[in-house]
């Protein structure tokens, strides 16, 4: 067992080396683990702090410009700053390529919509798990929607992406 804690420690550049002796392919196995760790905490956080972007999309901006700005300092050489932000892509690439032939990947880490209106009716266990108060709610379906109640909505979701789509009801739905 410690034959393999060893083993991951070098992989990683650990042991107390100095980030100018760490390999380019120390800096890429930590890049890998970084990202999935990275990865797995934005999936367990709330949807509304995503905006528009994708968890990919936002882990990605977070990572790289915080290589990036470890490459303007010194703190990691350009090609280890090179190394790592190609790894990143490729890892995104990757991840992405297997959630897209692969649907049960892509349920584990991508968000599923989810339903906030039925039928005019407010689905409060829905807003409880997204964290959206009957505030948020109808300025949603203010912008979105372009109405004021929910029972002027047949279904409104919480998309992926953490936008709102609102689908009104038409007259003969009512």
């Amino acid at each position: 067992m410690e034959s393999i804690w060893d083993s991951f420690v070098w992989l990683i550049g650990g042991g107390g080396q100095e980030y100018k002796d760490i390999s380019a392919g120390q800096v890429a196995a930590r890049a890998a683990i970084i990202y999935v760790i990275a990865l797995v905490l934005i999936k367990i956080g709330k949807r509304r702090f995503m905006g528009d972007y994708s968890a990919f999309d936002i882990l990605l901006g977070f990572i790289v410009g915080s290589i990036m700005g470890r490459g303007l300092t010194g703190a990691i050489s350009l090609v280890n700053m090179v190394v790592v932000v190609g790894v990143l892509l490729g890892f995104h690439w990757l991840m992405a390529t297997v959630a897209y032939y692969w649907p049960a990947f892509e349920k584990v880490i991508e968000d599923r919509p989810r339903e906030l209106i039925i039928d005019g009716e407010v689905q409060e266990d829905a807003a409880e798990k997204s964290k959206l108060t009957d505030e948020d709610i109808k300025q949603a379906l203010r912008e979105e929607g372009g109405v004021e109640t929910p029972e002027e909505v047949k279904t409104a979701y919480l998309e992926r992406d953490g936008s709102v789509t609102v689908i009104p009801k038409k007259d003969d739905d009512e």
